[in-house]
Parts: C-alpha cells; structure tokens; sequence
C-alpha cells in the first residue's frame, strides 16, 4: 500500500467509532502535538480530544474526494469531504477538510500534527 493510501484509512479510522471511543486508538493515529481547529473555530489539543471523543455517539461519518499533496519529504496534506449524519441520519452536515501528516519515528510512520479545518 502506498503512504497516500495508508494516510487516507488512517484519516478515516479516525472518523470511525472504534477508534473515536478508545484513547488507545486515538493516541496511535495522533501526535502528542495533535492541534484540531473545529467549525467553531476553536482549537483542541490531544487532551482534549482523549476527553471528549470517547464519550461522544449517535452519528456516523463517511469521507470521501480524497487528493494529497507532498508538502516536503516529511509532510503530506490530504483534503477531503465529510458527510456526518446524526441522529439516526435525520440531521446532515457537510464539511470541507483538511490534515497534515508529519513523518516520525520509522521512514512510513506518519502521525497527524495539525488537522480538520472544516468549512
């Protein structure tokens, strides 16, 4: 599998339950650096995301138009769709996103550093 497409499954494992509701997962996607700047327009770190994500449900997320682009040899930036659907699908949102991944550790291991700027 190519980084692109690895980086794709991992942005979309971190829009899945499974790893939305377990730290565990989350703080094997994230870097410690993680930064999230929500539609709010607010800014969450790691510690916030661990205390909220696992409590949250009731919606789903599908992401889809997924492009990249190199930004250097140790940065990737993916741009993609969102679709969340909540309550039961009754309610929609749609979103524009956006993530940088940054190399560390192993020559593929790249952890997300900064992330979904939603518009």
């Amino acid at each position: 599998m190519g980084i692109e497409a690895d980086l794709i499954e991992k942005e979309r494992a971190l829009l899945s339950f499974d790893a939305r509701s377990s730290p565990e997962i989350l703080r094997s996607l994230l870097s410690p650096e993680f930064l999230e700047i929500g539609a709010s327009g607010d800014f969450f770190g790691l510690d916030s995301v661990l205390d909220s994500l696992p409590f949250e449900s009731s919606w789903s997320a599908v992401s889809q138009d997924f492009e990249y682009r190199r930004l250097s040899s140790d940065l990737i930036q993916l741009f993609y769709r969102v679709v969340i659907s909540r309550q039961s699908g009754l309610m929609k949102s749609y979103s524009r996103r956006t993530s940088i991944w940054r190399k560390e550790g192993m020559e593929n291991d790249l952890q997300p550093r900064h992330s979904y700027f939603s518009f």
